[in-house]
């Protein structure tokens, strides 16, 4: 396991054999209907190797056999979920989709009775950066009309640990740099490393583990957005279309669904027509 390099002592990660990268990608696909393509198998390798480290094991199947073992394999799934899944994301991640949530906001709001509830959901909400900036840009909105609107947001993530930081709501300084000055009311600084996102914002997330892969079964949630960006290019094209299909289901009346420009192509569906919007795909339940 350990070699020289030069006259100093490294670590040497196993390689993941071809099999037993067939195993993992296959259980992938299945729990969480993510690809990781043949190209990725280093990736692969290097985040189970990493976790594997932490408890000690030095044998790929072992560890194997250890995920598929009753309850302890499901909790240390989630676990390894969490590395595999990727969440890089920061605040107000492309404006052009906060600006049509913004739009939509007003415009449903002059045309529905009163009191009006307007409801989002963060798809794939990572470490709670984009239902945070949802939420800010909401309550201002909210607080500028003038009548009864309030709003709530539900916010999911297939990673359990994922979720467990998001409901923190506590971020490192640097991250301001992507948060307007006018949403810093929102926030309090701990100290000059770290902000948290103030109580009254929190109130109105709710935050759940979701796998996408169930999002074709009964519910009778409906939402006036629904934000689902940078997180279907992790499916297969087929998985993809059913996935989308499924999200229709969630949508309230003249819904929008909110995607990510180069996640998927061609998609149609009979109950959705496209956003004429520059800069965003999204579409709206006819």
């Amino acid at each position: 396991m350990y070699k020289m390099y030069g006259d100093k002592l490294f670590f040497e990660i196993p390689s993941l054999s071809d099999d037993q990268y067939r195993r993992w990608a296959e259980l992938l696909e299945h729990r969480l209907g993510v690809i990781v393509p043949k190209e990725r198998k280093l990736f692969l390798q290097s985040k189970i190797w990493s976790r594997m480290r932490e408890l000690g094991y030095v044998d790929y199947d072992e560890y194997w056999k250890f995920v598929n073992s009753g309850i302890e394999g499901n909790l240390e799934w989630s676990q390894l979920v969490d590395r595999l899944t990727v969440h890089e994301t920061s605040f107000f991640r492309h404006q052009p989709s906060f600006d049509l949530v913004a739009e939509d906001l007003g415009e449903k709001f002059v045309s529905q009775q009163k009191p009006f509830r307007y409801k989002v959901w963060s798809v794939s909400c990572a470490t709670g950066e984009e239902p945070y900036s949802l939420a800010m840009m909401l309550h201002t909105l909210c607080r500028q009309a003038e009548g009864d609107v309030n709003y709530g947001i539900t916010a999911t993530d297939v990673s359990s640990p994922a979720v467990a930081i998001a409901k923190q709501g506590v971020y490192s300084s640097d991250k301001l740099i992507n948060i307007e000055a006018s949403y810093h009311s929102h926030i309090s600084k701990l100290n000059d490393e770290m902000f948290v996102i103030k109580e009254y914002i929190k109130r109105r997330l709710a935050f759940g583990v979701f796998n996408l892969l169930d999002v074709n079964k009964p519910s009778n949630i409906k939402y006036d957005v629904i934000y689902c960006q940078n997180v279907l290019m992790y499916f297969d094209r087929s998985v993809r279309q059913r996935i989308l299909n499924g999200l229709v289901n969630y949508l309230n009346t003249r819904g929008l669904l909110i995607l990510g420009q180069t996640e998927i192509n061609a998609w149609a569906h009979q109950k959705m027509t496209r956003v004429d919007r520059s800069r965003t795909l999204a579409f709206r339940l006819k």
